[in-house]
């Protein structure tokens, strides 16, 4: 009598409790997945769905061809994050027993869950729904011709709509990261609905909009009665309407542009964590080229991004005015995630329209003309985090709509390794050691990491070691001393930059302190246990790695200057991680 219809992409924490609720009513379950990376699919197979595969178009199409898959002569149409109430449930199974003849459907109270709140105002309740109906007696439809956002069932003529009483009880928002990433799609997708409308923005919608959405939400419809909740939705929503206006008064700007540049001059690290950038540029903008202006020394770190299709390089101190000029040449917008006094003179120049950088320099106020106004270097937040709100000087929401490390790995996509017969094979057992930092943090004493090389050999754990040239100075010793034992390679000053980055993508762990080659394992899926200092500006909380692992902080500083951490504190967290890299290689 009755089939269950869902569609879902990715949505294995949600699934099971949406068909736990309907299996003891549902006749047949139908799934229609979306390309899902996760194991959604096979988990409705669990459940005994007949599941699909369709690649999403638009929610209302999804939707009807999903119901087109249905055989029963009645529709339950569910979204994943939904579940059936108990008293729904009841109402349901007594519904199964009455007697339809004619065309009928039927809408229910849908009351949404908000991070483990149950939100009975700011106009999220009682919210009813149409998502019970006889087959073939209407459709979903976009709430405007041609649009992709804010599906509805829309009954065909002469059929009566009846309601339930029960709520259909919705689990939206497990955290406020997730409902960041939500309003920036939704913002997306509802610029563009408003764009076919001939809805036009002009510089003080965007405020007017969301202060008007703020005092709706949490005033007029009572969103305060709900607490610090109600006015949080209150809050995500304005900022939703906030970024909904901004890309309709920007759109237009962004269709035109045909390449964007990012500025990173400084250190190999700092490169890799400003990649995330192009990759979330290339997801909102995908028609836009991405110039990458960086010193050669990165170039080859740069280049194993697939998110860049130019590099260009600054030499500094020996380029002339015009050839830096020439760096920003057909570029019709640039981001500085590191502001070079020299590069944004230059970049005013060559008569970029947008530039952006911080606006807490006083080099970048007369040379950039888009400013993000936030402390970059006391503020505990990730780097690459402040890096997405630069391109928010771009009107685009991608600080919101990347807001987790999670979202961030996403957003890196490598070439292949090159596969040079002049590096060793299979290193996943091996540990590789990077002793030395350039002083761009404070490090690790060399005893130290000496003392750790010998007790994994001890252990018959593969140990590789890797510098420059000019590290081995120091090392000289000791590396020799090592390089008779079995299971030690001694790589200080032996790769390139491409050759160590193919390397670091294949060990099993790397220890370094806040320095380039950490962040190249950990950026590329490595588990990387990191060195930091537990205060700023060297904190794990601005210069983290992106990826897995561990992070050991040290409160205080030894004599010399070096983290306080004992070996057998970083020999223990090593065996952690690879023990946790074991279990997750062999499924269990």
């Amino acid at each position: 009598m009755l089939s269950a219809v869902i569609i879902a992409k990715n949505e294995c924490a949600n699934l099971p409790r949406c068909l736990r609720s309907i299996q003891e009513v549902a006749d047949e379950i139908v799934v229609v997945d979306s390309d899902s990376t996760d194991d959604t699919p096979e988990v409705a197979k669990s459940f005994g769905a007949r599941v699909f595969t369709r690649s999403f178009t638009t929610y209302a199409d999804q939707k009807n061809w999903a119901t087109s898959q249905a055989t029963h002569p009645f529709i339950l149409s569910l979204d994943a994050d939904e579940a059936l109430s108990e008293s729904l449930l009841a109402e349901i199974r007594d519904w199964k027993k009455r007697t339809w003849n004619q065309p009928s459907a039927w809408a229910m109270p849908r009351l949404t869950n908000y991070c483990g709140t149950w939100i009975h105002h700011g106009g999220w309740y009682p919210d009813r729904k149409i998502r019970l109906w006889a087959a073939g007696s209407g459709e979903w439809k976009p709430s405007n011709e041609g649009g992709v956002l804010h599906e509805s069932w829309i009954p065909n003529a002469g059929v009566e709509v009846f309601d339930f009483d029960s709520d259909l009880l919705h689990y939206s928002y497990f955290t406020s990261a997730d409902h960041q990433r939500q309003l920036a799609k939704f913002s997306l997708l509802g610029a563009q609905d408003a764009l076919r409308l001939g809805r036009k923005s002009a510089f003080m919608k965007p405020f007017a909009r969301a202060a008007f959405q703020w005092f709706k939400q949490a005033i007029v419809q009572g969103g305060w009665r709900d607490g610090r909740a109600g006015l949080e939705v209150a809050r995500w929503s304005a900022i939703a309407a906030f970024w909904k206006w901004t890309l309709v008064r920007s759109t237009l700007e962004h269709q035109k542009w045909k390449r964007v540049a990012f500025v990173r001059t400084d250190a190999i690290g700092d490169n890799i964590l400003t990649l995330p950038l192009a990759g979330a540029l290339r997801s909102m903008l995908p028609h836009v080229e991405v110039v990458w202006v960086c010193r050669s020394y990165a170039q080859p770190v740069v280049a194993k991004s697939k998110l860049v299709d130019v590099i260009r390089i600054w030499d500094a101190g020996n380029m002339a005015p015009t050839e830096e000029e020439a760096l920003f040449e057909d570029v019709d917008a640039v981001v500085f995630a590191f502001p070079e006094p020299r590069l944004l003179a230059a970049a005013a120049r060559a008569g970029v329209d947008a530039r952006v950088a911080t606006g807490r320099r006083w080099g970048t106020l007369r040379s950039a003309n888009r400013h993000v106004w936030r402390s970059r270097k006391w503020v505990p937040e990730h780097e690459t985090s402040q890096g997405l709100r630069l391109l928010h000087g771009l009107n685009l929401p991608a600080r919101w709509r990347f807001p987790e490390r999670c979202d961030w790995m996403d957003l890196l996509k490598w070439k292949a390794p090159s596969q040079s017969g002049s590096l060793p094979k299979h290193l996943g057992d091996s540990v590789l050691l990077h002793p030395g930092n350039h002083g761009s943090a404070n490090g690790w004493p060399l005893k130290h990491f000496c003392t750790l090389a010998e007790t994994l050999n001890s252990q018959d754990i593969p140990v590789i070691v890797t510098g420059s040239d000019q590290e081995r100075g120091g090392m000289a010793s000791w590396l020799e001393r090592m390089s008779s034992k079995k299971g030690f390679i001694d790589a200080v000053g032996l790769w390139t930059l491409s050759e160590l980055m193919d390397v670091l993508a294949d060990v099993g762990c790397v220890v370094a302190s806040s320095t380039g080659p950490l962040h190249m394992a950990s950026a590329q899926g490595t588990p990387t246990v990191g060195l930091y200092r537990a205060e700023a500006p060297f904190w794990p909380d601005r210069w983290g790695p992106i990826g897995g692992g561990e992070v050991l902080v040290s409160s205080k500083l030894n004599e010399n200057g070096g983290l306080d951490l004992s070996v057998d504190e970083v020999f223990n967290a090593i065996q952690r991680v690879l023990a946790s890299r074991s279990i997750q290689s062999s499924g269990v």
